[in-house]
């Protein structure tokens, strides 16, 4: 497993407030898409990808964009995502972000969340079970 930094001193718990889900005031929201991703969205929903989908050159190795209808995720439905189960790993991740840095990886938080500062505090352990679902994405396999 690469090494990683994560934030420290960090809590969290999902409030189901569907802020991630859609554009705010002070963000616009990018669901990007691995191309696996997109293929078994595709196939649960029976939806052709481009009902769901754009393309899009970067950055990689994100291959599409999640369309939005209102200003909102097009899988939000009655307050809450149909597709949970299967959602992208942008969506899982959220309100935590992770990049490639100085050959390791660094996880960030937004702020913007309401359910960050409460809830369990994180540690390692979290982070590294997120970084899980990463390894192939970010990190090459051996």
């Amino acid at each position: 497993m690469p090494e990683f930094k994560y934030p420290k001193n960090t809590k969290f718990e999902c409030l189901r407030c569907t802020k991630c889900c859609g554009d705010t005031p002070q963000k616009k929201r990018r669901v990007l898409l691995l191309s696996k991703e997109a293929k078994k969205i595709e196939k649960i929903t029976g939806m052709r990808l481009s009902g769901f989908a754009e393309p899009v050159s970067s950055p990689k190795p994100f291959k599409y964009v999640m369309k939005k209808k209102n200003r909102q995720c097009v899988f939000l439905k009655n307050g809450a995502c149909s597709i949970y189960r299967h959602r992208p790993l942008i969506c899982k991740f959220y309100p935590f972000s992770v990049e490639k840095h100085n050959g390791g990886l660094v996880f960030k938080v937004t702020e913007e969340c309401p359910g960050v500062g409460i809830g369990a505090q994180l540690g390692e352990e979290d982070f590294r079970e997120m970084l899980a679902d990463v390894n192939g994405v970010f990190v090459k396999r051996s």
